[in-house]
């Protein structure tokens, strides 16, 4: 496609008159059309990014084309090798309901910045030929040190009638020292479970009429047509709306929480009868997992893993979309599995497991048959980490590595930070949840269990010290946690990696007008290890 006019016109339009010829657009003030989206996607080997691009319309325009420029404080350096714009044309091949997408790759330097920004060809009142952007996003390159320093952030449980525009917001005041270069987001950023019952009367929000329907007695195409159209609609809603900001800055990394699908998946869900039936359960997962890999998942991999140069290295593992019903089904598929159990063993860095849910957790299955083993294989409880056939090979694989992990985990309805350690090395957990809470769904920070693991793994036992955790006192449900979300920043010390956590109430301000800090742990050293004195202790 000969975008060269168009581009022509833009760069008239938008330069600032420097040889690089980077576009003004946002200081411009430039309006995006709200019907497309740019997400960065993650990183894709260590010199390109994965860019996810959106259109939620009806029919595409005829020409688009992804403006690639990097941004003048990337210093002189970088620019030498960096400083022309680059248009790559770009087709949204893909299509589910609501959404037509696709997704490219990009060639970046190490820790260059980037706006990235999505045009079509159109006119003026004149009849003359212009561009028309269409979508905005910017990224960072991945780095090839921590010499910069590197900033991740972390979030879980997004239920959108709960935000109010309020994660944007915090966002837009996050001081920049702590705005992210990666982003995971640990599950449940839709609960389609949630949005097909509040379609029907209701008083709490996942409760309603509609969760006794007898959809069952429908044919297969009615029952499919009925939950495309509504969970279309929310992920619709929850990426144009809420979660919009988010999306557009810094790489994104998406796992899934069971409320991409409903409470609990894959087990049937005791409280949602409409679920009861496998005909629907079936109908109900292919719907909810194919908007998933569209949004979400569009190169379909369980797992990630990247390198910032030789000083961190991060494992993304999803536990809940391969996971088996049951209790004791794996919760990931053995190839996947076998590839984290690799990363751990070859660690010779500080590492990060990024997970959607905590390993420190109750095994609730301790007494089968009886109290909270009972309420959950009845589908009125939720299914721990512990609960699954792999989690012993889990911790034994985590006993075993040499170096310093920090896991990232979430689901749970509150923050905490705890550490113990294991085997000669230190292991630190970070919990951030929720982002919106669901009414229905609140809970207290949890203190428990006092050792790891809880559910007996050979002779592992390690004594868990907890250190933070955040909550707030409601009126009506007492002592909940606050709404929140993690940042940490990653630097290079003499000995290792320091990381800076920080857990934001992003409902609440301080006096800059900055997101509060909830609880925060500013020096925590992960040490780089010696592999022969780490085996021996």
């Amino acid at each position: 496609m000969d975008t060269s006019a168009a581009t022509r016109q833009l760069d008239a339009d938008e330069t600032h008159g420097t040889s690089t010829g980077l576009s003004n657009s946002v200081a411009s003030g430039a309006v995006c059309d709200n019907d497309f989206m740019l997400v960065p996607h993650g990183f894709d080997g260590a010199r390109h990014a994965q860019v996810w691009l959106g259109a939620f319309v009806e029919s595409l325009p005829e020409r688009l084309w992804l403006r690639c420029e990097p941004l003048l404080d990337n210093g002189g350096d970088l620019l030498a090798h960096e400083s022309v714009c680059r248009d790559i044309p770009v087709t949204l091949g893909q299509q589910v309901s609501g959404l037509h997408y696709g997704v490219i790759s990009i060639p970046t330097l190490p820790a260059c910045r980037y706006r990235l920004s999505l045009w079509q060809t159109g006119t003026d009142p004149h009849g003359n030929a212009r561009p028309i952007k269409l979508a905005e996003a910017d990224l960072r390159g991945q780095p090839d040190g921590l010499g910069d320093g590197f900033n991740v952030w972390y979030g879980t449980c997004f239920y959108r009638h709960g935000d109010h525009g309020a994660l944007a917001e915090a966002l837009d005041a996050l001081p920049q020292a702590h705005r992210p270069d990666v982003s995971f987001l640990g599950g449940d950023q839709v609960y389609l479970d949630t949005a097909f019952s509040n379609t029907g009367f209701t008083l709490v929000p996942g409760f309603s009429t509609r969760n006794f329907s007898l959809m069952a007695l429908r044919s297969r195409k009615r029952i499919r047509r009925t939950l495309n159209g509504i969970f279309s609609k929310e992920y619709r809603a929850t990426w144009r709306g809420g979660l919009r900001r988010l999306l557009a800055s810094g790489n994104h990394y998406f796992l899934a929480g069971d409320h991409e699908f409903w409470n609990d998946y894959p087990n049937p869900p005791g409280f949602l009868p409409v679920l009861w039936s496998r005909k629907v359960r079936d109908i109900w997962k292919d719907t909810a997992r194919s908007l998933f890999d569209a949004y979400q998942l569009p190169q379909g991999q369980p797992s990630s893993q990247f390198d910032i140069g030789s000083d961190l290295s991060f494992f993304v593992l999803d536990t809940r979309l391969q996971r088996e019903p049951g209790r004791d089904g794996r919760f990931t598929d053995n190839k996947t599995f076998t590839r984290m159990q690799q990363w751990l063993e070859g660690l010779r860095t500080p590492g990060v497991l990024v997970l959607p849910a905590p390993i420190l957790t109750r095994w609730q299955f301790q007494t089968p048959g009886r109290g909270k083993a009972l309420k959950v294989a009845l589908g009125f409880g939720d299914h721990s980490l512990a609960d699954t056939g792999q989690y012993q090979d889990l911790v034994r694989a985590l006993n075993a590595c040499s170096q310093d992990v920090l896991v990232l985990a979430g689901d749970v309805h509150f923050s905490r930070l705890a550490q113990f350690e294991l085997n000669g090395k230190q292991v630190v957990e970070v919990v951030s949840s929720p982002l919106s809470c669901l009414p229905s769904a609140a809970a207290v920070p949890d203190q428990e269990p006092g050792h790891f693991p809880h559910r007996p793994t050979d002779d592992i036992r390690a004594q868990v010290r907890y250190r933070h955790s955040g909550s707030t006192r409601n009126e009506r449900q007492g002592e909940i946690s606050n709404n929140n979300f993690v940042t940490v920043r990653f630097t290079s010390v003499d000995d290792g990696v320091s990381a800076e956590v920080l857990c934001w109430d992003f409902k609440a301000r301080d006096a800059q007008g900055a997101p509060k800090i909830d609880w925060e742990e500013r020096h925590i050293l992960l040490r780089q290890r010696s592999v022969e004195s780490t085996s021996l202790a």
